[in-house]
């Protein structure tokens, strides 16, 4: 049996709130092996953060303990590590020097670093004139380079571009496969997790609500965020931006004839309704709505935007919903992430990510009980097979063949 390399025993982190402690997190307790991939999934402010940079020595904590053997690699923040006045061939240095790793050995691997990162014609500028994804793709790659053990992954991959993000997840599931490397990631993507992890917990106040395989704590995610009705109310101003003078206040989904439902079907109609309310001076000209579903590794798979119908939405009131119907859901199983906006008269009044989820169940849209397998992606379209061309009867073929049919020899 492996030896563990993470051991985490009753850890606890508090800080003095108003003359009271407040837990960011309490009694946290799991074990890793070589290989393991865990994803620590939870609400904002639940102590996803909070605890990996407890693991990272970052931050003492208040109680309990964590053994971790082994070179840690993290990638809490934009840029963790790096020194501004340091030239990105300076830091990779750095970097390595902290991990004990000898000028040559970091030598070694300095060109697969940089072309990793794509940063190579800024290589030798300050990191201070990095823009944050290019700060984000270098961090990641020194430390998914350098020779670590453990390595330490928040939700920094969001500051990259889509195809970066990929390029992450697969580095990531490579390191884990072929070099038994231990990851800890955390990510509001359920479909990340999934893809990636082997493990996972699920944080809510502070403490372990959920632990096991993904899908089952995926599945206990989406029933904590959605709850027993299958709405979820957006009463948090993290993981949002905008004015807010017309915000939403909570999703919901309902089939085609009105019913609330926890999930949709494969293939299967579906109205997503986003309650709001508004606190809007004078009535608008315009109000645009965008939906964009979130795939796998963290991939946009579609948008629902309502300009591109002229949908007029902009009689509101002080509360009400903006109602979007899909005749089918082209999507497989899964669980999908949304990233919704409301602009009114051209300016954002509220963005929401992190926050709103849908979950496909399995569906028969082609009566064949049957669905493509999901390596061809998480798109489901409407398609038809035919053969045209020289008849290809079975007659026919036999004929051609000289073999014989139902009716006698050929011949």
């Amino acid at each position: 049996m492996k030896s563990p390399v993470v051991e985490v025993k009753g850890l606890g982190k508090s800080y003095p709130l108003k003359g009271e402690p407040f837990w960011a997190f309490r009694d946290i307790s799991f074990q890793l092996e070589p290989g393991d991939v865990l994803g620590i999934v939870g609400r904002n402010g639940a102590g996803k953060t909070t605890l990996l940079r407890v693991l990272a020595r970052i931050t003492d904590p208040t109680e309990g303990g964590a053994v971790v053997r082994g070179r840690i690699g993290a990638l809490l923040e934009t840029g963790t590590g790096f020194h501004d006045e340091l030239s990105g061939r300076e830091n990779i240095y750095l970097n390595g020097a902290i991990l004990g790793m000898s000028p040559a050995e970091v030598r070694r691997k300095f060109d697969e670093i940089v072309d990793f990162s794509g940063v190579e014609k800024f290589i030798d500028a300050p990191v201070k004139s990095y823009s944050s994804g290019m700060r984000s793709r270098l961090a990641f790659s020194v430390a998914a380079h350098l020779e670590t053990e453990i390595l330490l992954v928040d939700e920094v991959l969001a500051v990259g571009d889509i195809g970066f993000q990929e390029k992450c997840l697969s580095k990531m599931n490579d390191l884990t496969q072929s070099r038994a490397r231990t990851i800890l990631f955390v990510s509001h993507s359920m479909n990340a997790v999934q893809s990636l992890c082997n493990r996972a917990i699920l944080l809510e106040g502070g403490a372990i609500h959920t632990e096991g395989g993904t899908d089952h704590v995926v599945r206990a995610y989406h029933d904590l965020m959605l709850g027993s009705h299958g709405r979820s109310d957006f009463k948090s101003s993290a993981g949002r931006s905008g004015t807010g003078s017309l915000r939403f206040t909570g999703m919901r989904l309902e089939d085609l004839s009105g019913r609330p439902q926890l999930s949709v079907p494969a293939g299967g109609g579906v109205r997503l309704i986003f309650d709001f309310e508004s606190q809007l001076a004078e009535p608008p000209d315009e109000i645009i709505i965008t939906v964009v579903f979130i795939g796998s590794k963290g991939l946009r798979l579609f948008g629902l935007p309502s300009d591109v119908l002229r949908a007029d939405l902009a009689a509101v009131g002080r509360t009400g919903s903006f109602v979007c119907e899909l005749s089918k859901l082209p999507l497989l199983p899964g669980n999908y992430d949304l990233v919704v906006s409301c602009l009114v008269d051209r300016q954002l009044t509220d963005k929401l990510t992190n926050l709103c989820h849908v979950t496909v169940s399995k569906g028969d849209p082609f009566g064949t009980r049957r669905l493509p397998a999901s390596q061809f992606g998480d798109g489901l379209v409407d398609f038809r097979w035919s053969v045209a061309g020289e008849s290809a009867g079975k007659d026919a073929l036999l004929l051609k063949t000289g073999k014989e049919t139902n009716g006698g020899p050929t011949h």
